[in-house]
């Protein structure tokens, strides 16, 4: 049964990230289940149970004498962890990026808010911890990412809420994703060092309005350095390096 399950989630991580990241387009039939099966060196019983998995997360369906058939992000469970997770590993979107910088909007400066409100002692420790640490690991970006995550899930933990808590994955997707694209890693880090500091300041003072706003001017900070990323420029230079 264990096996089962393993060679499964062979399947499911190995289909899920093809499509996530547009092998596979919607509306593509993938190839017969002998030829997975053998391509994927799985049993039809695992290949059955990963293509199941992949049609309760939305990326597939079966359909009557055309076999099983990718579908488009409209119809994906977005905020599932699985496809978050291939969303990170997936070639750069620049909508899809756009699009959780936006939700992100929505609840991180809230969280802030709350967060500033509600935070322990021991919780504010932990946020500033974070933020040092991104301080200190520069110009290691790996180890500035790494307290990165640290600070943002640190302030979704302090606001209390357990709603924003589930977010989180959000959080860390959206973050990994951005590490990947950024053109200039170390001039953005820099540039959002003093914006992050901003927050932390604000959550420590028990300020929730400058907590909210400081949070509102990281994120679009956020958008300023992602922006290199997907100019017209830089496009251009991939279609000729390719």
């Amino acid at each position: 049964m264990n096996s089962t399950i393993r060679k499964s989630d062979t399947v499911l991580d190995k289909i899920g990230l093809a499509i996530v990241g547009g092998r596979y387009l919607p509306g593509d039939r993938l190839p017969t289940e002998d030829e997975l099966a053998r391509k994927l060196r799985v049993s039809r019983p695992s290949l059955r149970e990963g293509l199941k998995a992949l049609a309760r997360k939305g990326l597939v369906e079966s359909r009557t004498r055309r076999g099983t058939i990718a579908l488009g992000r409209d119809h994906w469970d977005v905020l599932d962890r699985d496809v978050l997770r291939w969303t990170a590993q997936a070639p750069p979107d620049h909508e899809f990026l756009i699009g959780l910088i936006e939700a992100r909007s929505i609840f991180e400066p809230a969280a802030a808010k709350l967060a500033a409100h509600r935070a322990t002692p021991a919780q504010i420790v932990r946020i500033e911890e974070a933020f040092r640490g991104m301080a200190e690991a520069l110009p290691d970006l790996e180890g500035y990412n790494r307290h990165d995550l640290q600070f943002h899930e640190g302030i979704i933990a302090a606001s209390g809420n357990v709603m924003l808590m589930r977010l989180a994955i959000t959080i860390r997707t959206a973050l990994i994703a951005q590490f990947r694209v950024s053109a200039s890693a170390r001039e953005s880090a820099e540039r959002s060092l003093e914006e992050h500091g901003a927050v932390a300041v604000a959550i420590r003072r028990h300020q929730p309005e400058e907590a909210e706003e400081s949070m509102r001017r990281l994120l679009r900070g956020t958008v300023r350095d992602l922006e290199p990323a997907f100019s017209p420029q830089r496009s251009s230079n991939r279609r000729r390096a390719s």
